[in-house]
C-alpha cells in the first residue's frame, strides 16, 4: 500500500526535485498527483461550473472554444539530433519551429500554471509490453484533463508511483491560457508544440482534451520505430486461437464497428505498437465518438458511460441528467473517455502475438472498388501510405459531390517520420511473421452515391468472418481487377458472388470505368507528394517497389 503522503493533499515537493520542473521553473504553490477519481469528481464539481454528473454517473465536461484538435496550430522544434528524421515539407503535419520560440512558450506555459492555486499531475504509462513501457507526466490546471488522462494512460499501481521517479515525456497543459500570437511561428492563440530533445510538448490556447492523447501518440510515432518497433493507428482484435487482427480505417469506414467483436476480445481501439514480441496497445483506455449513440448498435461503447468516465462536450437535461447523444448543440464530435476495462471483452493486459491479418477499410463512395481484395506487400503498403477513404455530400458543409480524401498511414495528423518508412517497416514485419492483409471497401456498390447502395453491413461482416476463419486464405480462385490489379476472391460465403465484382453490378460499365480511372487518377496525384524525400528516408530501390503496388492507367488502354 501506499505510504502516508502529502502529495495528494497538495505537498508538490515530489515534483519540484525533478529535473523538468527545475528546468522549466515550474513551481507551483500546490500539486494533486494521481488524485483518486471520486477526488478528482469533487474538484471538477467544485472549480469548473459547467461540469455536472450526468444520469449513469458519468463527468460531463466541456472543452470551450476548441471541441476538436487543431493540427494547424502544432509546431515540432527543429534540432540538430533529429532533424533528419522528422517529415517536413508538403503534405507534413510538423510545422518547424525554433527551440527559442518553444522556450518562450514553454515559459508562458509554466507562468500560468504557477499562478494558479493549485496544479493537478498524473503519471502514468505508455504501451503495455514492459519492455516498451515509456513515463508519461502531465501536469494540468483542470480536474477533467486529470481524469481524461488518468483514463487514456496506463494506471501505475501504488507502488509502481512511489518508485516512478523522473519522466520519460512530460506534457505541460495550459491550455485555458492562450499563446502569445507575437510570438515566432505562431499563427493563432493556439499553440500546440513538441520538443523532442527535451521530451516535452507545451499546450497553450485550447483546452480539448485530445490534444494530450494525441501528443503522447506522436512522440511514440517517433520513439517506436527509432527501437524497430511500428506504431499504428489502428484497432486490434484478438480470436480464440489467438489470431490477431489489425484494423485500419478513416472516419466513416465501420473501424470501430467492425473491430468490436463479442466473439473476439479487444486489445485496443485507436493505438497500437508492433514489435518482436507481437502487437500491444499504446494507452489504458478509450476515446469513442458518441454523436448519435444508440444502446443497441454500440451497446460496449453505452455501457462504458458509467462512473469514472468522461463525457466531453454533451448536451444534458439540467434536472434528470439524462444525455442527449443526438444533439449538435455543442459540436458534432462528443466523446467518451473511459478506462479499457470498462470494455467486458478487453484484453488485460492488452497485448497479443504477430498479427495473422491486416484489414485497411476505406468507404468508397465512387462505388469502383471491390468488398474485399487481397493485397500483395507491395499493394499494402501502397494503400497504406494513401489512406483512402471519401466524403459525401451531408458530411461537412459544401460538399455536393463525393470527394476522395487521403490520409497516410491512416492517421497523417500524428506522423514523425516520413509515410515511407512506416510503410517499409510494415511490409518487413508483414513478411517476416507471414501476415495477410485484405482491404475492404464498406462504401458504394453498383453505382456511386447517389446511384448505387452502400454496401451491405451483413455481406463486410461476412467478409470478415471468412478472412478470420482463414476461408478466404484459402480461396484458389482469384479475379484481378482493371487499373488496380486487386485480387478479388471469387467465393465468400454468405457474399453474392455478383458483389464480389463491382464492375457486374453497373449498368453502364464505360460510366464504371470512367470512374475507376477518375478515382486512379486521384490516388496517383495524392501519392507524389511522398515522392518527395521518399528517397531519402527509405531509399530509391523500396520506392520504387511501393509504386508498382499502385494504380496503373497503362493497363486500361491495354
Amino acid at each position: 500500500m501506499r505510504e502516508p503522503c502529502d502529495v495528494t493533499q497538495g505537498n508538490p515537493d515530489f515534483l519540484l526535485a525533478c529535473k523538468h520542473a527545475q528546468e522549466s521553473g515550474l513551481k507551483p504553490t500546490k500539486c494533486y498527483r494521481n488524485l483518486g477519481v471520486g477526488q478528482l469528481y469533487e474538484m471538477a464539481l467544485k472549480f469548473e461550473p459547467d461540469s455536472a454528473i450526468t444520469s449513469t454517473g458519468a463527468l460531463a465536461a466541456v472543452s470551450y472554444e476548441k471541441t476538436g484538435r487543431s493540427p494547424k496550430d502544432k509546431r515540432v522544434v527543429k534540432e540538430t539530433e533529429s532533424e533528419a528524421d522528422v517529415w517536413w515539407g508538403q503534405g507534413s503535419p510538423n510545422h518547424p519551429m525554433d527551440e527559442r520560440a518553444f522556450i518562450l512558450n514553454r515559459s508562458r506555459a509554466v507562468d500560468y500554471l504557477n499562478f494558479l492555486p493549485s496544479v493537478f499531475v498524473f503519471d502514468g504509462y505508455a504501451n503495455w509490453d514492459p519492455e516498451a513501457r515509456t513515463k508519461i507526466r502531465v501536469i494540468c490546471a483542470r480536474p477533467y484533463h486529470a481524469l481524461f488522462m488518468h483514463n487514456m494512460l496506463i494506471r501505475p499501481t501504488d507502488e509502481e508511483l512511489l518508485v516512478f521517479g523522473e519522466p520519460e515525456f512530460v506534457i505541460y497543459n495550459a491550455g485555458p491560457f492562450p499563446a502569445n500570437r507575437y510570438t515566432s511561428f505562431m499563427t493563432s492563440s493556439t499553440s500546440v508544440d513538441l520538443s523532442l530533445a527535451h521530451r516535452e510538448m507545451v499546450i497553450l490556447g485550447t483546452q480539448y482534451a485530445g490534444e494530450m492523447k494525441k501528443g503522447v501518440f506522436t512522440i511514440m510515432h517517433y520513439l517506436m520505430p527509432k527501437r524497430g518497433i511500428l506504431s499504428l493507428h489502428s484497432g486490434c482484435n484478438v480470436g480464440a486461437d489467438d489470431d490477431v487482427t489489425l484494423f485500419f480505417g478513416l472516419s466513416g469506414t465501420g473501424k470501430t464497428t467492425l473491430s468490436t467483436d463479442s466473439k473476439r476480445p479487444l486489445i485496443g481501439d485507436d493505438e497500437h505498437c508492433w514489435g518482436d514480441h507481437g502487437v500491444f496497445n499504446i494507452e489504458g483506455g478509450c476515446y469513442a465518438k458518441t454523436i448519435n449513440l444508440q444502446a443497441a448498435k454500440e451497446p460496449e461503447i453505452w455501457n462504458a458511460i458509467k462512473f469514472g468516465t468522461v463525457l466531453e462536450n454533451v448536451k444534458f437535461d439540467r434536472r434528470t441528467r439524462v444525455v442527449d447523444y443526438d444533439s449538435l448543440h455543442i459540436t458534432e464530435n462528443t466523446r467518451a473517455c473511459y478506462p479499457i476495462n470498462y470494455i467486458h471483452n478487453a484484453r488485460i493486459p492488452c497485448i497479443g502475438p504477430q498479427p495473422k491479418n491486416i484489414i485497411l477499410l476505406c468507404c468508397d463512395a465512387f462505388g469502383v472498388l471491390p468488398p474485399v481484395s487481397k493485397l500483395t506487400h507491395e499493394q499494402a503498403m501502397y494503400h497504406f501510405i494513401s489512406g483512402y477513404t471519401a466524403k459525401i455530400a451531408g458530411t461537412e458543409e459544401g460538399i455536393k459531390e463525393p470527394e476522395a480524401t487521403f490520409s497516410a498511414c491512416f492517421g497523417a495528423a500524428f506522423l514523425m517520420w516520413h509515410p515511407m518508412k512506416y510503410a517499409g517497416m510494415l511490409a518487413e514485419k508483414m513478411s517476416k511473421h507471414g501476415t495477410t492483409a485484405w482491404l475492404i471497401n464498406t462504401g458504394w456498390t453498383g453505382g456511386g452515391y447517389g446511384v448505387g447502395q452502400r454496401m451491405s453491413l451483413s455481406h463486410t461482416r461476412s467478409i470478415v468472418d471468412a478472412i478470420h476463419s482463414g476461408e478466404l486464405t484459402r480461396c484458389k480462385e482469384f479475379v484481378k481487377t482493371p487499373i488496380f490489379h486487386l485480387e478479388v476472391p471469387k467465393e465468400c460465403t454468405g457474399v453474392p458472388a455478383e458483389v464480389l465484382q463491382p464492375e457486374s453490378r453497373w449498368k453502364d460499365r464505360a460510366l464504371f470505368y470512367e470512374q475507376l480511372h477518375h478515382l486512379a487518377r486521384m490516388y496517383m496525384e495524392n501519392f507524389n507528394i511522398f515522392l518527395d524525400g521518399g528517397n531519402m528516408h527509405v531509399g530509391s530501390e523500396m520506392v520504387g517497389r511501393i509504386l508498382t503496388g499502385g494504380p496503373s492507367l497503362k493497363s486500361l488502354s491495354d
